[in-house]
């Protein structure tokens, strides 16, 4: 994840109508340079999912008081451990797109991630449970059957070493060795899993191979990004990430023990980490170099934080049971398939296709929307028609996969695949935006947001002692904000804003606690979330 700095500014005479009068009748105020340039991103766009889906999300968002877009992209998390290994995209003969994803939404603490992860990822477990109900008769019968057949190999074994007449011991040896492979032969089911913890990344190929080729990694933490750091190994195996998404087989030969081969891998990652998270993770170059990172849609939802009603009204029951019901049917359903189902795209719906991977093509170019992020925006036609997939399948639960993929599923399908390049835009934002100046953008916003023309040191230390805990931190601050031609200090030594400060900040920063831009959902920062518009 790395970006790259916008075009040098060019020098030039500034017009008058470009400079602002001193009220304390110093020299006149030349424009600032901006500290973001990014906007927030756009709305998530819930209405691309059907009735039950949609309805869900905005009432888990309304009942705890979260942007839509942090429910709106669990939901996809849990879309794709449903279905990912299970079915595949093919848009043209030849090319066949898995639909699992990486997912991931960054929130700062105190930002309600755990309820909303639970209400989305409940039915999973409902599933899991089902599906090990399934097989667990069989498999404790199976490995009662086993262990009486192995009693008796080793019984016959005993029998035969101890024969001293060579005819009869090569007969009992025969039936000795019958009954090893007899053993050998009972197989004793693994109880299905659905989703697999922070595990070790040997650890989750064996999971993945136990399960069909699939598992999916599923939290409200970000504990898999420590993985990715080296938590375990200080060069960590990334091979069944890249592998698992990509779909490209995996075969890993183990001292003592047989191999393992998985043929159609399809990992599935769904997790909740913090702004830090996100900007340790972007800036690291073996990560990023390897192409982890543009493996992953990253969803930044806007914080409600000082405008939520403290009073939201539960989710109705019907949409919980509407929402239960349909995870719970479409995960046990299809876990229960061994190879893949095959869905392919109306002509419409390839017209719709075919003219949003031109438009990508177009903005990969210099200068074009995409060059930027090229690295993660080459995966963007493969990533829509997985998100197609999901939405596909979102509508039709009980009968996707005997039905091609809509114009109507696949437009939904962009517009899912735009509000994601927004958002990792602003990822990538923040990954290579200097901590300092992310400090100077929030004390910027709080002197304009307060009318504070005039200050000192001391005072603008005591007031945002939480967000500059050191003297340090409000040196470096407000030598950013000085430098910029945000403040300046006078002969006194008392420090001035900008006059026309709060006119020109028009571009926000989504991970800071800028209220009006962080609602993506339409909500009014006027009015509790929860209240008729």
């Amino acid at each position: 994840m790395t970006g790259h700095p916008g075009d040098p500014a060019v020098i030039r005479p500034l017009r008058p109508a470009e400079l602002a009068a001193d009220p304390g009748d110093g020299p006149p105020w030349e424009l600032p340079v901006p500290l973001s340039t990014v906007p927030p991103p756009p709305g998530f766009p819930i209405d691309v999912y059907p009735p039950w889906l949609a309805d869900y999300v905005r009432a888990v968002a309304t009942f705890t008081q979260t942007d839509p877009a942090m429910a709106g992209a669990v939901a996809l998390a849990v879309l794709s451990t449903c279905a990912g290994g299970r079915l595949e995209v093919e848009p043209r003969p030849g090319w066949r797109e898995p639909v699992n994803l990486f997912l991931a939404v960054v929130a700062d603490p105190g930002e309600r991630k755990s309820p909303v992860h639970g209400a989305l990822t409940a039915p999973l477990l409902a599933a899991e449970r089902t599906l090990a109900a399934r097989v667990e008769p069989l498999a404790r019968e199976n490995a009662a059957l086993k262990d009486i057949a192995g009693r008796a190999a080793e019984q016959a074994k005993t029998v035969a070493a101890k024969a001293t007449e060579e005819e009869k011991r090569k007969a009992l040896t025969t039936e000795a060795v019958a009954a090893a492979l007899a053993a050998e032969a009972v197989t004793v089911p693994n109880l299905p899993r659905l989703l697999g913890d922070d595990s070790t990344p040997e650890a989750l190929i064996s999971l993945m191979a136990d399960n069909g080729g699939r598992i999916a990694v599923i939290s409200d933490e970000g504990g898999i990004f420590d993985i990715f750091a080296g938590r375990f190994s200080s060069v960590p195996n990334l091979d069944p990430y890249l592998k698992g998404h990509a779909g490209r087989p995996m075969r890993v030969d183990r001292k003592g023990r047989d191999g393992e081969f998985i043929p159609n891998p399809a990992l599935t990652v769904g997790v909740m980490i913090q702004p830090s998270v996100l900007r340790r993770f972007g800036a690291d170059a073996d990560l990023t170099g390897r192409g982890l990172a543009a493996r992953f849609l990253f969803v930044l939802p806007g914080s409600l934080a000082g405008w939520r009603d403290v009073n939201a009204p539960p989710v109705p029951a019907p949409l919980t049971d509407a929402y239960n019901h349909n995870i719970q049917h479409l995960a046990a359903t299809l876990a229960e398939w061994e190879d893949p189902i095959v869905v392919t795209l109306t002509s419409d719906a390839d017209q719709v296709r075919t003219a949003h991977a031109e438009r990508v093509e177009n903005d990969l170019r210099p200068g074009g929307e995409y060059h930027a992020m090229r690295e993660w925006a080459n995966k963007l036609p493969g990533t829509t028609l997985r998100l197609a997939g999901l939405l596909h399948m979102a509508h039709r639960p009980t009968d996707g996969w005997r039905h091609p993929i809509t114009a109507e599923q696949m437009a939904g399908a962009v517009q899912l695949a735009d509000a994601l390049a927004a958002h990792y835009r602003t990822a990538l934002h923040a990954v290579t935006t200097e901590p300092n100046h992310t400090a100077a953008l929030k004390t910027l916003r709080f002197l304009a947001d307060r009318q504070i023309t005039t200050f000192t040191r001391r005072e603008l230390h005591r007031r945002l002692i939480r967000q500059l805990p050191t003297a340090a931190d409000v040196a470096a601050t407000l030598d950013v904000l000085t430098t910029y031609g945000w403040t300046r200090t006078r002969p006194d030594g008392h420090h001035q804003l900008h006059p026309r400060a709060a006119d020109l900040l028009e571009t926000v920063d989504t991970l800071t606690t800028n209220i009006n831009g962080a609602f993506s959902a339409g909500h009014s920062p006027e009015t509790p979330v929860n209240t008729p518009r």
